[in-house]
C-alpha cells in the first residue's frame, strides 16, 4: 500500500520539474513512511511512497524496465499475484522480488492493459509509463477501492493518490466546483461524474482505465456490475448457496490475509464483522488482534456486542473511547488530509482508531462492501415495496378494502408528498438524499447556476435508471445495484483516507471481485425476504416504513451461511449504523463552533448566508444535525483551500 504521483508533458519542449515532483512525492509521506522513491525522464516523471506490505526488503517504487522503457508506479495489492507469476514465469519473465509490483507490471507487458485488469484481483491505482509510444495509462480496481485524481494544464498531466499532489503546485488555480458540492449535500458523495469538489482536478473512476498517448486522451471502463434479470437466475437451493457463499467469503479473507506484516479486524459487534473476525481466526490461528471504537454516551457505542463476539471467538480486543471534545479537534486534521470535506460523519473516530491500532498491526480487515452486496440497509434496501404497493394501488391489482387504500396513500403522502409515482427512480431519490431539491435550492445563491447543476444532477439519475430498466432488473435489484455501483465507492475512500492517513492499509473482503460477481446472480430473497408467509401477507398493506426491519430479513445469505458460529444475538441483531450523536452537539453545545464555520464570508461566496442562517436555526428534527455537519464541512474546506 503506497501514495503515487506524476507529471507527463505533452509538449516535448517542457521539462520535468524536478523539485516539483518531489513535493508531489513528500506530500504522500503520510501513505508510505517506509520509502520513497523518484523517477525522471524526458517527458515524465513518476514518484512513490511505499508502505511495505509484502516483501519489505524489495519492491521498491518506481520501477523501472529496459532503461526506462517501462516505468511504473502501484499503489495496493495483487491478491492473486503468486498465480499470475508462475503462468508469467512459463513465459518467460524473470523475477527479482516476492512484491506484487513487479507481478503487475510484467502483466500489463505481456497481455496489455485491459486483459491483465481483467486478470487482476485486489485493489490498485497504478501509472504507466510507456517511453517509446510517450504514453502515459491510469487505472483503478474494479469497485473503487484504491483513489486516483489526475489534472490536466499548460500541456501538463499531473495525477496522484491524493488531490494534494496536484495543489502542491502552487500556480494550479484553486476553484471550487459547485456541481460536486450540490451533490455532496444531496447524496454525500465527494465526485460527481468524475468531478471533484475542485473545478479542473478529476476523479479516474473505478474500474475505468485513461491513456494518454501524445495529445490524444482515451477513457474505458474495463468492469461494471453485471445486470441480470431476475428471470435468468438459477436457484441452487438454500444449502448449496449457503456452502458456496462460506466458501467464497473464506476465499476472499484468505486473499487479504496475505502480509509480511501483522494483520488484524475492525469488530464492530454488528454481523459484517464478526464473520470477517470468524474467518480471520480460522484461517490465521494466531496473532490475531481486534478493534472497536465508539463515543461515551450512552447509545452511540457498540462495545457491548463486540466485546461478547470477542469472547465467544476466543480474540484479543481492545475498545477505544473517542470524547466530543476529541472528535472536533480532529476535524479539520482529516479534511486537511482529505484535500474534500468528510463523507460520513465516523471518518473522525475511524482515523483515530487508525492511529492507535497501528501500534500493534498495520493492516486491518473491515466489513465495507457488506450491505451493498447483501441487502443491508433496512429501510432503503425494502423502499421499492413502497413503489409496488403503490402501482398495485393504481393498477387494482392488489387485495385492498377502501380504508386500507387511503391509509397507505396518506403514509405515502407523508413520506414523499405522493401516493402514486411515474416511475422506481421517482419514488427513490427523495429517499436517497440528505438534503431535499427545495433545500437545496433555498440556500445557493442566484448566481450559482443552482437550477442547471440539479438538471445535470436529475440526468445523471435518469441514465442510470434507464440502463437498469434496459436489464430488467427486479425493482430490488436496482436499489442494490445503484448501492454497489454508485454508493459504495464513497465508503470505500472513507476507509482508505482513515486508514492511510495514519499508514494503515485497509482491505476489504466484500468486495472482492469473483464474491460480487457471483452474488449479482443470486436471486434477491438471499438478500432481502420476508421472515415467512405470514409476514408477507402481513406486509401487503402496509408501507415500507412500517416492515422494514420487522417482518423481513436483510442480509439474509450472510446469517444463513454463519448461524451457530458467531452468537446468535448477533445473528439476528438489525443493522445499526455507525453512531455519531450529531443532533445532541449541534442543537446543543456545539452549535456556536457550526454556525462560526458555515456563516463566513467564504461561504457567502456560494450560499445565501441568510437563507443558511434560518436553515440551521431551524433545524432540529432528526437527523437535521446531518446537513449542519456537512454545511461545517463544506465551510471549513473553504477556509482551508481558498
Amino acid at each position: 500500500m503506497c501514495g503515487i504521483t506524476g507529471l507527463v508533458s505533452l509538449d516535448s519542449r517542457q521539462r520535468i520539474d524536478p523539485d516539483l515532483l518531489g513535493s508531489m512525492t513528500d506530500s504522500l509521506a503520510h501513505r508510505g513512511p517506509d520509502g520513497r522513491g523518484v523517477w525522471i525522464g524526458e517527458n515524465a516523471g513518476l514518484g512513490h511512497r511505499r508502505l511495505a506490505i509484502i516483501d519489505p526488503e524489495g519492491g521498491a517504487q518506481p520501477l523501472v524496465i529496459d532503461n526506462g522503457k517501462y516505468v511504473f508506479v502501484y499503489n495496493g495489492e495483487l491478491y492473486n499475484h503468486i498465480e499470475l507469476k508462475k503462468i508469467l514465469e512459463s513465459a518467460g519473465f524473470k523475477f527479482h522480488s516476492r512484491c506484487d509490483t513487479e507481478v503487475a507490471l510484467y502483466a500489463l507487458i505481456h497481455w496489455g492493459v485491459e486483459e491483465a485488469l481483467h486478470r487482476f484481483r485486489g485493489m490498485f491505482a497504478f501509472a504507466l509509463w510507456e517511453k517509446e509510444q510517450k504514453r502515459l495509462t491510469l487505472a483503478r480496481d474494479p469497485i473503487g477501492v484504491k483513489p486516483l485524481y489526475w489534472a490536466m494544464r499548460n500541456g501538463l498531466i499531473r495525477f496522484g493518490s491524493e488531490i494534494k499532489t496536484i495543489l502542491t503546485d502552487k500556480s494550479f488555480p484553486r476553484t471550487p466546483d459547485t456541481t460536486a458540492i450540490v451533490n455532496y449535500l444531496a447524496h454525500y458523495r465527494l465526485s460527481f461524474q468524475g468531478k471533484t469538489f475542485f473545478r479542473n482536478i478529476n476523479e479516474v473512476s473505478p474500474g475505468t482505465f485513461i491513456t494518454w498517448e501524445g495529445k490524444r486522451r482515451k477513457e474505458k471502463r474495463y468492469w461494471t456490475l453485471p445486470a441480470i434479470p431476475e428471470s435468468e437466475k438459477v436457484d441452487a437451493g438454500s444449502d448449496n448457496v449457503a456452502q458456496e457463499f462460506r466458501e467464497r467469503m473464506i476465499q476472499s479473507v484468505r486473499r487479504r490475509l496475505i502480509a509480511d506484516v501483522p494483520v488484524g479486524g475492525y469488530l464492530s459487534g454488528g454481523i459484517d464483522s464478526s464473520v470477517l473476525v470468524l474467518l480471520m481466526k480460522e484461517l490465521k490461528k494466531s496473532d490475531l488482534e481486534t478493534f472497536s471504537i465508539g463515543f461515551p454516551e450512552e447509545g452511540y457505542n457498540e462495545f457491548q456486542y463486540s466485546a461478547k463476539v470477542a469472547q465467544a471467538l476466543g480474540v484479543p480486543h481492545q475498545q477505544v473511547t473517542l470524547t466530543e471534545q476529541g472528535y472536533f479537534k480532529e476535524f479539520d486534521q482529516l479534511i486537511k488530509i482529505k484535500d474534500t470535506p468528510m463523507s460520513v460523519p465516523n471518518e473522525v473516530p475511524l482515523r483515530f482508531l487508525s492511529r492507535v491500532l497501528k501500534n500493534k498491526i498495520k493492516v486491518v480487515l473491515s466489513g465495507e462492501g457488506a450491505d451493498e452486496l447483501l441487502g443491508g440497509y433496512t429501510f432503503l434496501v425494502r423502499s421499492p415495496h413502497d413503489f409496488l404497493l403503490a402501482k398495485a394501488i393504481e393498477e387494482g391489482s392488489g387485495s385492498f378494502d377502501s380504508a386500507q387504500k387511503d391509509r397507505i396513500k396518506a403514509s405515502l403522502n407523508g413520506l414523499y408528498g405522493r401516493s402514486s409515482f411515474d416511475s422506481q427512480q421517482q419514488q427513490f431519490l427523495p429517499l436517497y438524499q440528505w438534503m431535499t431539491t427545495d433545500e437545496r435550492s433555498s440556500l445557493f445563491r442566484e448566481s450559482s447556476g443552482i437550477s442547471s447543476i440539479e438538471n445535470e444532477i436529475s440526468g445523471y439519475w435518469e441514465e442510470t435508471w434507464a440502463g437498469m430498466e434496459g436489464n430488467n432488473l427486479d425493482p430490488y435489484e436496482k436499489v442494490l445495484h445503484v448501492l454497489e455501483q454508485v454508493h459504495l465507492s464513497a465508503l470505500l475512500l472513507r476507509l482508505d483516507a482513515t486508514t492511510m492517513a495514519e499508514g494503515v492499509e485497509g482491505r476489504v473482503p466484500y468486495t472482492d471481485i469473483d464474491l460480487v460477481e457471483w452474488v449479482a446472480k443470486l436471486p434477491v430473497h438471499y438478500k432481502v425476504r420476508w421472515k415467512g408467509e405470514a409476514e408477507e401477507k402481513q406486509a401487503a398493506v402496509q408501507t415500507a416504513v412500517e416492515v422494514a426491519g420487522k417482518l423481513d430479513q436483510t442480509k439474509y445469505l450472510l446469517r444463513l451461511a454463519f448461524a451457530g458460529e458467531i452468537p446468535d444475538e448477533i445473528i439476528v441483531r438489525p443493522k445499526a449504523a455507525f453512531p455519531v450523536p450529531l443532533d445532541k452537539w449541534f442543537f446543543g453545545t456545539w452549535q456556536n463552533w457550526a454556525f462560526e464555520r458555515i456563516l463566513t464570508a467564504k461561504m457567502g461566496s456560494l450560499f445565501n448566508l441568510t437563507e443558511l442562517e434560518k436553515f440551521i436555526s431551524s433545524s432540529r428534527g432528526k437527523d437535521e444535525g446531518m446537513k449542519i455537519w456537512m454545511l461545517a464541512n463544506i465551510g471549513t474546506w473553504l477556509e482551508m483551500y481558498f
